[in-house]
């Protein structure tokens, strides 16, 4: 029998969110390039055949029972070791902001303009605040721990869409994260924890900070 570690449940976990992004990317693409109303519906029937054949929801328990406290609590922690060995870069067990900045944008191409780059890092210092500061096991020491990262996936696997497309936290996750949720997740946390005026201030600073950069 074949025991699937953490390190590749997570890594699992990034390939599935990673193809996901990259069926968004490549059908976004064949939109703009559509020139009949058959090559939109080409475009949009090969995205959905791809959402299936990527999976719409990943199931992180890998067979074991969402239901068994002891396997949920493990399974999640797993998850937050992973993300610690897969982000950490000085070796110190726990993730910086500098260290977490990296790992959310090392895929970005030189081509991003500056306002979407300081929305990008807005996003990133707002999320990373949160998790160590406004979740179960934050300790509000500047660093993400993987107990704090186990707390993130717990609420994420909380968190749902109603049928008005509206975020909400369920009381007891099911083991599975679905994309839509996913992908809607961070943008939940930040505009039901941060005010608006804090947003529009922190990116602001880093407009300033990326054309200062510049000069």
């Amino acid at each position: 029998m074949t025991t699937t570690t953490g390190i590749q449940v997570f890594d699992n976990m990034i390939t599935w969110q990673k193809s996901h992004e990259a069926n968004i990317v490549e059908t976004t693409q064949k939109l703009n390039e559509a020139q009949t109303g058959l090559d939109v519906f080409n475009a949009y029937k090969e995205y959905y055949d791809n959402i299936d054949k990527i999976g719409y929801e990943y199931n992180f328990m890998e067979g074991k029972d969402p239901n068994n406290e002891e396997d949920y609590s493990a399974q999640l922690q797993e998850l937050g070791k992973a993300e610690i060995l897969a982000t950490d870069i000085d070796g110190d067990n726990q993730i910086s902001f500098e260290e977490y900045v990296t790992a959310q944008t090392e895929t970005l191409g030189d081509e991003i303009d500056k306002e979407t780059y300081a929305e990008i890092l807005t996003m990133c210092d707002l999320t990373f605040t949160i998790i160590d500061e406004g979740m179960g096991n934050s300790d509000k020491n500047g660093y993400l721990s993987a107990d704090e990262m186990a707390s993130f996936y717990k609420n994420l696997d909380r968190y749902s869409l109603d049928e008005n497309q509206e975020g909400y936290l369920k009381d007891q996750g099911d083991g599975k994260f679905n994309i839509d949720e996913a992908s809607d997740f961070i943008s939940y946390l930040i505009n039901n924890m941060i005010k608006p005026e804090t947003y529009e201030e922190l990116k602001g600073y880093y407009l300033d900070s990326l054309a200062q950069e510049q000069l």
